[in-house]
C-alpha cells in the first residue's frame, strides 16, 4: 500500500528523495538529514488536523487514526480546537508532538514506547518513564548502573580507582547505625560529594566546640533533609563516606576554612560521583522531590494496531513549554533542567571539577559526566549539544579529567579560565568576600606552580591581556548588575576582583568581536602578599610595575551616550567603561577629574568575520590615594587606531608606573 499523502506513515525518507527545493508546506514526509549536514535539523512533519479529520483515507490509514486517537486521549480536548499537528523526530528517538491550536497556543507532548516492546513506527523510539519516587530502588540501581557504566567503559572520565580521603569525611554506616565525622588518614577509599544550596537556612556545622562531639556520632533525626537523602543515597550505592562542607569543615575557624578551602577542587574532582541537590532552595528541600508535577507527566497509553507483527502501545507525556524545565533538557540544543545550584558562586568548580554528578532535579534523576548527559525518561548515550555556558563547563571538565595538572600553556591557549571566571562572576555569593575563595579550589587545581603565579584572580602569564575585562552595563538601557569596590581592601583595583558584580573579557576569540592582539604594556614587576595563609584568596597588597605609553585625557560626564568622554569638543570622541557602576552611573568618578589612559595592547578587531577594525586597548587610570605617585585603575576603553594616532599619540609618554 502506498504511503498516506498526508502523514506518510510517519515514514522517514532518504535525504537524496526530498525535493529540497519544495517549501515544507508542500510536503508532509519526515524529511532525514545525511550525516553530513548540519547538527540540530530534525525530521519535521506538518499535518493540518483537517486532513486526518476529514481525509477519505483515515480509516485506511493506522497512523492517522492513532494519531487522531493520541490527540483525544492526550489532549482531553476536541479536535476542533486543534489547527495542525507537528510532528518531529528527537536525537534521543522519542517523538515530539506539538497541537498548535486555533488560539495560537501551542500544547506539547512526547510520544514514545517502552524497552521490550515493538515500536510500530521507526521515528518512535524508546523511552524511559520517570518513576513518581526518586528514592526508590529503580532510581538507585539506575544510578548505579550509570556510575559503572561510566567508570568501566567512558573514555573521556578516567577509570577511577579509590583516591585518598579528604581531612575529614561522613561514615555513614548503616541504617541500623550513626553516622559520624571520620578524622581521615588519607587513605584510599571511595567516597562521594554533595553539592547543596544553603539558600539563606544555616544547616547543620561542625565547629569547634561540636568537632569532638560530631566525631561520636551524628544523629540521624537532627541533619536536615538534603543531608539525610544523600545519606540514604550513599548508603544505598554502598559506599561508605560522604563529604559535606558545612560538617567536614570547621565553620569558625578561619585557619580551617582557609585550608580546605582550597582542597575543595580535589575533593570534587576525587570523588566517585557528585550528588547535586538541584530541586532544593536549601537544606531543608531534601534530594527526593515527591509529587512534583514535573514527575508525573504521563498522560495516556494507546494501543495501536498494524505496522509490526503484534499490537503495540505508544505512551503519551506531556512536555513543558520551557525548554530548560522537566523532561525537555534532553533535547538537542537544549539545557538541563533549571537549577538553583545554577545561580550559585561555590557551585561552579564543584560542577567543573566534578567527574560525575548524579542530579536530583524537581523533574527527575539525570546524569552528567565528561562523556554524556543521560536522565530517567531517556536513555541518552551521545554527547548533548547543549547551551555555550554548560559547554564550557564540559570543556572544563574534559582538560581536567586528560591531565591530572593542567599546564598553564594548556589553559591559556583555551581560554579556560577566563570563560571560568566570566560565568562565575555572573552567579550569586552570599557573602562578596568570597570572591576569590569561591574559585581558589579551580586555581589551585590548575595551578601548576602557584607561588607568585596567581595575582589575585589573574595570572602572571597572562599578563598583560589578562589586564583587559570590564564590569557588564547593558548600554541601551543604561542598567547594570551592581559593579562596586569591597568595603576593605580585598585586591588592587587592576583585577576583576576587587569589584562586585559580573565581569567579561575584552578579547575572547568566538565573541561576536573578536582580536587578534599584540602586547604594547611591559610588566615589569607583579606581586601580591595574601591576606591569609592560601595564595588563591583575597590579598593584603597588590601592586604591578609596568612600562608603557601614557597619556592624560580630558573627563566629562555627560547624559547623552556615551557617558563618560575623554576629550570635550573631538569630533573623534570615545567613551570608556568605567569598573564601578550602578544602574549606569559611575559613582567613583567626578566630572573634570584628571586621568590618564595607558595603551595595554593593539590589534585588529573582527566582527563577525566581516570587517576588521585596527584599534587599541586601553585601561584608565587615577592617582591612587594610597601612595604618592601611584595609579590606581578606574576604567578601560578601545580606541580606534585614527583617534590614537592623531590626538593621543601626540601626548602620549613611554613611562613606568605603578599600579595598585
Amino acid at each position: 500500500m502506498p504511503p498516506c499523502k498526508y502523514c506518510n506513515n510517519l515514514d522517514t525518507p532518504s535525504y537524496e528523495t526530498v525535493v529540497q527545493s519544495r517549501p515544507p508546506s508542500e510536503y508532509n514526509a519526515l524529511s532525514a538529514i545525511p550525516s553530513n549536514k548540519p547538527r540540530g535539523i530534525k525530521p519535521h512533519l506538518t499535518i493540518e488536523i483537517d486532513a486526518i479529520v476529514s481525509g477519505t483515507e483515515l480509516m485506511r490509514c493506522d497512523t492517522c487514526i492513532m494519531l487522531r486517537n493520541a490527540v483525544l486521549a492526550a489532549s482531553n480536548r476536541s479536535l476542533n480546537g486543534v489547527r495542525e499537528i507537528e510532528c518531529q523526530g528527537n536525537i534521543s528517538g522519542t517523538l515530539d508532538v506539538t497541537l498548535v491550536l486555533n488560539s495560537g497556543s501551542q500544547e506539547r507532548f512526547e510520544f514514545y514506547t517502552l524497552t521490550g516492546s515493538p515500536s510500530p513506527w521507526p521515528i518512535v523510539g524508546v523511552g524511559r518513564q520517570v518513576i513518581s519516587d526518586s528514592a526508590s530502588d529503580e532510581c538507585v540501581q539506575l544510578a548505579a548502573s550509570w556510575i559503572k557504566k561510566c567508570a568501566e567503559s567512558h573514555q573521556d572520565c578516567l577509570h577511577l580507582d579509590n583516591t585518598p580521603l579528604p581531612t575529614r569525611v561522613i561514615h555513614v554506616g548503616s541504617d541500623l547505625e550513626e553516622p559520624f565525622l571520620y578524622i581521615s588518614k588519607q587513605e584510599n577509599a571511595a567516597y562521594i560529594a554533595l553539592s547543596h544550596c544553603w539558600g539563606g537556612v544555616v544547616p547543620l556545622t561542625t565547629t569547634l566546640a561540636t568537632l569532638e562531639q560530631r566525631q561520636r556520632e551524628i544523629r540521624f533525626s537532627e541533619l536536615p533533609r538534603t543531608f539525610r537523602d544523600a545519606i540514604t543515597i550513599t548508603r544505598k550505592l554502598g559506599v561508605q563516606y560522604i563529604w559535606i562542607d558545612s560538617l567536614c569543615i570547621i565553620q569558625d575557624s578561619a585557619e580551617d576554612w582557609e585550608r580546605e578551602a582550597v582542597k575543595m577542587g580535589t575533593i570534587y574532582r576525587n570523588s566517585l560521583v557528585c550528588i547535586a541537590a538541584d530541586g532544593s532552595l536549601n537544606s531543608n528541600g531534601g534530594c527526593f522531590i515527591e509529587g512534583h508535577p514535573s514527575r508525573n507527566l504521563d498522560v495516556a497509553c494507546i494501543r495501536c494496531p498494524g505496522l509490526v507483527d503484534a499490537e503495540s502501545s505508544i505512551h503519551i507525556r506531556m512536555r513543558p513549554n520551557t525548554m530548560r524545565n522537566g523532561l525537555a533538557h534532553i533535547r538537542s540544543g537544549a539545557e538541563p533542567c533549571e537549577s538553583i545550584l545554577d545561580t550559585r558562586g561555590w557551585v561552579l568548580q564543584e560542577q567543573s571539577l566534578s567527574r560525575r554528578t548524579l542530579h536530583y532535579t524537581v523533574a527527575e534523576m539525570s546524569w552528567d559526566c565528561a562523556t554524556c548527559f543521560q536522565c530517567e525518561c531517556t536513555s541518552f548515550a551521545e554527547q548533548v549539544q547543549r547551551s555555550s555556558a554548560v559547554m564550557q563547563l564540559r570543556a572544563c571538565k574534559l582538560m581536567m579529567q586528560h591531565s591530572s595538572k593542567p599546564t598553564r600553556q594548556q589553559w591559556s591557549q583555551s581560554s579556560r579560565w577566563v570563560n571560568f571566571v566570566e560565568l562565575f562572576t555572573e552567579r550569586n555569593l552570599t557573602y562578596q568576600t568570597d570572591r576569590l575563595y569561591a574559585l581558589s579550589g579551580m586555581a589551585a587545581t590548575m595551578s601548576p606552580s602557584p607561588k607568585g603565579s596567581f595575582l589575585a584572580g589573574l595570572w602572571k602569564e597572562e599578563l598583560p591581556l589578562g589586564l583587559l575585562w570590564r564590569t557588564q552595563a547593558d548600554y541601551h538601557t543604561r542598567k547594570t548588575l551592581v559593579a562596586r569596590r569591597h568595603q576593605k581592601y580585598y585586591a588592587p583595583s587592576w583585577s576583576w576582583a576587587s569589584v562586585t558584580g559580573p565581569v567579561e573579557y575584552i578579547a575572547l576569540p568566538g565573541r561576536e568581536y573578536s582580536f587578534e592582539l599584540v602586547a604594547d604594556l611591559t610588566i615589569l614587576e607583579a606581586i601580591c602578599i595574601p591576606a591569609g595563609a592560601s595564595p588563591y584568596g583575597p590579598v593584603r597588597s597588590g601592586h604591578l610595575k609596568v612600562s608603557g605609553l601614557l597619556a592624560p585625557i580630558y573627563h566629562k560626564v555627560e547624559l547623552a551616550k556615551p557617558d563618560h568622554v575623554l576629550e570635550e569638543g573631538n569630533p573623534i570622541r570615545r567613551g570608556f567603561d568605567c569598573d564601578v557602576l550602578v544602574n549606569g552611573d559611575a559613582i567613583e568618578l567626578v566630572d573634570g577629574e584628571p586621568l590618564w589612559i595607558l595603551l595595554v595592547a593593539h590589534g585588529v578587531r573582527i566582527s563577525r568575520g566581516f570587517s576588521k577594525l585596527e584599534g587599541h586597548h586601553c585601561i584608565i587610570l587615577r592617582m591612587s590615594p594610597l601612595q604618592h605617585g601611584a595609579f590606581e585603575r578606574v576604567g578601560c576603553a578601545w580606541a580606534l587606531k585614527e583617534y590614537w594616532d592623531f590626538e593621543l599619540s601626540k601626548k602620549a609618554e613611554m613611562k613606568s608606573i605603578i599600579l595598585l
